[in-house]
């Protein structure tokens, strides 16, 4: 029964619902496009990701020879995971993805093994990864436990992007090595190798959030429009109500306060001023009548 009511008092102010219904498409466009001068242009809101995994090895590949432990690999591949993250690492990769060091976001595993203390974020750490999330590259690497491997998730505005990216850390990783071991004439047969198993994979995350964003707007706003219609349509009742009341009022106590004086046009008003009342004229006619004056004997 409200909800009838309701849309009986929204459908007699058809104006003010076209009007929201304009409103609303006006901020659904500028959720997903912004104004660039004289012409719209989309905003980056959809995105990217990709992964690939590489294998910290040995010159002489333990995955083919049983009598290789692979026990002291899995350690380092836990120290390279969160080695790829500094700024050191990631200048290489930027140069492999073709980007500059500062447009790349990056963040380490995080150990199962350390207490939650630790594994918390303080505050300046938080404050960084915060100013990091607005940068459209990212990337994120993590270590199995027990295993030699890295797994390396890559976001970016495209596939493409995000693909190369994912690529270019595995590449940029094997590249920072391989220098770093040339530098300190590791021996070969102590030198580290790293392979990529497999090309890097993605796909579009949230395809389609575009229309999803444009039809949430378009409808919080519409809502919320007649919200305020409803609101502003019993403001404007009670108001009135309540001027009538506050007349009303003020009218019985003139009436109290004046000796059964009533405003003029309501019955037994005021005649104007300097006249004498209609009741006043009519008893000194009548005075007349019953006394003549002296002239009239």
């Amino acid at each position: 029964m409200e909800f009838a009511l309701v849309l009986r008092e929204l459908m007699s102010r058809r104006l003010l619902l076209v009007l929201g219904v304009v409103i609303a498409a006006i901020a659904a466009v500028f959720s997903v496009y912004r104004i660039e001068g004289s012409t719209l242009k989309s905003r980056s809101l959809q995105y990217s990701a990709a992964n690939t995994q590489v294998l910290v090895d040995a010159p002489s590949s333990f995955l083919g020879n049983l009598s290789q432990s692979f026990e002291p690999l899995d350690t380092r591949a836990a120290v390279f995971a969160n080695f790829m993250a500094s700024p050191a690492v990631l200048r290489v990769i930027a140069e492999q993805a073709g980007l500059s060091g500062e447009q790349i976001y990056a963040a380490g595993p995080v150990i199962a093994d350390e207490p939650r203390v630790v594994q918390e974020p303080t505050a300046l750490k938080r404050n960084v990864q915060i100013t990091g999330e607005t940068n459209p590259f990212r990337l994120n690497f993590e270590s199995q436990p027990n295993l030699p491997t890295i797994n390396i998730y890559s976001q970016a505005p495209t596939t493409s992007q995000a693909v190369a990216l994912a690529n270019a850390a595995a590449s940029g990783l094997k590249l920072y090595v391989t220098r770093l071991e040339a530098l300190d004439k590791t021996p070969r047969v102590s030198r580290v190798t790293i392979r990529q198993l497999g090309p890097a994979n993605g796909s579009v995350v949230n395809g389609g959030i575009k229309k999803s964003l444009m039809a949430i707007v378009f409808v919080s706003v519409f809502v919320l429009w007649c919200v305020l219609i409803l609101v502003a349509s019993r403001f404007r009742e009670m108001w009135r109500a309540s001027a009538e009341l506050s007349d009303a009022r003020r009218g019985a106590a003139l009436a109290e306060h004046g000796e059964g004086v009533t405003p003029q046009g309501q019955g037994g008003g005021l005649d104007a001023p300097g006249e004498p009342s209609s009741d006043v004229a009519h008893r000194r006619e009548d005075d007349r009548v019953a006394f003549p004056t002296a002239s009239s004997r």
